[in-house]
């Protein structure tokens, strides 16, 4: 039976909604039997960066950007610190007179959403009849690439999709991979959102310390680290605090064996609520050293933003002002908490301004532990994110390594990266920058480098081949060069380059020639990413053939170190 233009779109919002919920739930709980054996692997190191540790005052940009709408803007979000200069911005959940939104002649209502699979039906909606569902969504930005496969196959049927518009914050501590702290990270069953920022902070800390990644939900591996999925992020905390258990088969013994799950991958108010509730825990790693790991992105259906720019750019022009005066006003920062207290419908604004900063507290068994951790960021911040007014594309980085983690280890939600022109879309931003004064990407919030050396967060080689007894790239290195500036640039540690040849030759000349092909690689990184890279950041060493690791070929190395600085 053909059914007509109306009832047609009914039933195809009503299945789109359907499998956002249904596929995400089988995807996270593993109930797809077709799902892609994925080897047990230990992941690339992905290297990111360390967060300023004070609050920087207001740039003193003037953004200008102003709509005249009846139109009430819906945007759902997750429940998280980095949106605090939008809701301070709004004045409430609906607009509240005489605040930066209203100012702007728009109207904006925002509520809470905790799960993914929500958010991407609220968007079907809204694509089927823009009367119903949300214009907006915000969530971490590292997660983004499964996201959106997931947005533009439920708006597929309706000719419509996603796309990023900016960003309004970062995570600076407050996404964390936590574990019992009896426990070790291998062998451990980590429960987390599959595919998003928070598992991507456990396969970082992985990668960095040499521990195998399983991310088979069927399977134990006792050499690895492992993870039970779920359908949303609260419910990952509940898991932990419960020591929630499952049969996997154990890929050692090929026996079935009760696990429990001992580490979340979480947020806050999720790690507060870990700390109050079970105590006893240890942090593995946290965004509090990757500072560009998670920016708080504002996700739009881009059709209708395509047909209604100013009101796009009055809402990203008041975010960003309203950014800026959480950042540097504490009055601001307490008022954007009462609001956020009312939006997510839990606590007060003193708790949302308390853990925004960041703070060290005891947990329930009396063991200290940080909690928190965000910043907001403004039009000056977006620019240097997003390479615009002649910064490094450091969002496209952020994407591309992130994305590639997906594709790597969670090929059920992402067969594929979506090319990042075709779901990032900055022209508002640009207008916004083209049309407003005192904007300068120097002003935007950076990590500072040449400090002493504090701690080394990344060991890792790369055989980047060269002309024989020169310091020319073969064309093979220029594809492994490549993965490593996007791998070393969305990290603001500082970078050491350490040069190594076999024992072949005199060990004088292997010594110069060490060093020059090292600084030969610091060049190539400040030629292709300045803005990411600047001399001060750089260290280059060369140790000729003293410190042997195998064959020649092995020898013949570059090794990277990535270090935080005091």
């Amino acid at each position: 039976m053909k059914l007509k233009p109306l009832p047609k779109a009914i039933l195809i919002g009503g299945i789109v909604i359907g499998l956002g919920f249904g596929v995400n739930a089988a995807l996270n709980k593993g109930y797809f039997k077709s799902r892609a054996t994925i080897e047990a692997s230990v992941p690339d190191k992905i290297d990111l960066p360390t967060a300023s540790t004070s609050a920087p005052a207001s740039s003193g940009t003037i953004v200008t950007g102003s709509a005249n709408s009846n139109e009430t803007i819906r945007i759902k979000t997750i429940p998280w610190n980095g949106t605090a200069g939008l809701h301070y911005a709004n004045g409430g959940a609906d607009t509240a007179a005489g605040s930066l939104v209203a100012k702007r002649g728009l109207k904006v209502n925002i509520k809470r959403e905790d799960d993914y699979a929500k958010l991407i039906a609220d968007l079907a909606s809204f694509a089927n009849d823009n009367s119903t569902g949300s214009h907006f969504v915000i969530i971490m930005g590292d997660g983004f690439p499964a996201f959106a496969k997931g947005a533009n196959d439920a708006l597929k049927s309706f000719n419509q999709s996603v796309a990023v518009v900016g960003a309004i914050g970062y995570s600076r501590g407050e996404d964390k991979c936590i574990i019992d702290k009896n426990a070790n990270a291998k062998g451990s069953l980590i429960a987390g959102y599959l595919g998003d920022g928070d598992i991507n902070i456990c396969i970082k800390y992985a990668a960095d310390n040499g521990i195998i990644v399983n991310s088979d939900p069927k399977t134990y591996n006792p050499d690895a680290m492992n993870f039970a999925g779920v359908g949303s992020f609260t419910e990952a905390d509940e898991k932990f605090i419960a020591g929630a258990c499952e049969n996997r088969t154990n890929t050692k013994t090929g026996s079935s064996e009760k696990v429990c799950v001992n580490g979340s991958a979480t947020w806050t108010p999720g790690d507060v609520k870990l700390a109050r509730e079970r105590g006893n825990l240890k942090v593995l790693a946290s965004t509090k050293e990757y500072a560009w790991q998670m920016p708080t992105t504002i996700i739009g259906n881009k059709q209708w933003m395509q047909k209604n720019p100013a009101a796009v750019k009055a809402l990203l022009a008041a975010a960003f002002e309203g950014g800026e005066a959480v950042r540097s006003d504490n009055t601001a920062l307490l008022k954007s908490g009462e609001v956020q207290a009312k939006v997510y419908g839990e606590q007060d604004g003193a708790y949302w301004a308390k853990y925004h900063r960041g703070v060290v507290e005891n947990d329930k068994t009396g063991n200290p532990i940080a909690l928190g951790g965000s910043t907001t960021i403004g039009l000056a911040d977006n620019a240097f994110l997003f390479g615009l007014k002649g910064a490094d594309n450091l969002y496209k980085k952020v994407y591309t390594v992130y994305g590639n983690i997906a594709v790597k280890y969670f090929p059920d939600m992402l067969a594929k990266l979506i090319p990042y022109d075709d779901v990032v879309d900055t022209t508002y931003v640009q207008a916004l920058l083209d049309s407003s004064t005192n904007v300068s990407v120097a002003s935007a919030a950076t990590p500072t480098y040449g400090g002493q050396k504090a701690e080394v967060v990344a060991n890792k080689s790369y055989n980047i081949e060269f002309d024989s007894g020169k310091t020319s790239f073969k064309p093979a290195s220029i594809a492994v060069l490549n993965d490593l500036l996007d791998n070393i640039a969305v990290s603001g540690l500082t970078v050491q380059v350490n040069g190594h040849t076999d024992a072949k030759g005199n060990p004088a000349a292997n010594l110069t020639l060490s060093k020059a092909r090292a600084e030969a690689v610091a060049t190539f990184l400040k030629a292709n990413a300045p803005g990411n890279f600047p001399s001060e950041r750089i260290l280059t060493r060369g140790y000729g053939d003293t410190q042997p690791i195998g064959t020649d070929a092995q020898n013949r190395r570059v090794e990277i170190l990535l270090y935080s600085t005091k």
